[in-house]
């Protein structure tokens, strides 16, 4: 399945109805590995659909999401920072969740998890796909990645 239009469409969404920031789509830039203090927000997925939805902002991006978001001014990451990446995350991964075709998608999200610090991955284990998506706002890059499980590599019923 293109997940690549889904997650598109779920954060344009999400950007212009609950952060109320400008946001664009970069198409044909890879996204590389994202310098200095970064966080992650991670969410899984199970069900019909098993994987985790990530995002990866530089903490500058991340406060300014937060402070457009709760109305804040704050300068450095903090609790209320993290608490907005869960969120986001949240409601990316309950996008997706929505965008995704078919009847009888059964896809449960767990908790989201945020992951603060530099020059890290987060990869699923086993085999997947991965889909990126690279974001811009003002304040700068940031990405939003699925990684699904291989059909083939998922136990069967």
């Amino acid at each position: 399945m293109e997940y690549k239009n889904i997650i598109k469409e779920a954060v344009v969404d999400i950007f212009s109805s609950m952060v109320l920031l400008d946001i664009e789509t970069i198409e044909g830039v890879e996204s590389g590995p994202m310098e200095g203090p970064m966080l992650s927000g991670m969410i899984g997925l199970a069900g019909d659909l098993q994987g985790s939805v990530l995002i990866h902002l530089p903490a500058t991006v991340a406060i300014a999401i937060t402070n457009a978001f709760l109305g804040l001014e704050i300068n450095s990451v903090d609790d209320d920072v993290k608490d907005a990446v869960g969120e986001l995350t949240n409601m990316v991964a309950g996008g997706v969740k929505f965008l995704i075709p078919g009847p009888g998608q059964d896809i449960e999200l767990a908790i989201p998890s945020v992951v603060c610090g530099q020059s890290y991955s987060c990869e699923a284990t086993g085999r997947f796909e991965r889909t990126s998506v690279l974001f811009e706002l003002a304040a700068g890059r940031f990405v939003v990645e699925m990684q699904i499980k291989v059909a083939s590599s998922m136990p069967r019923g």
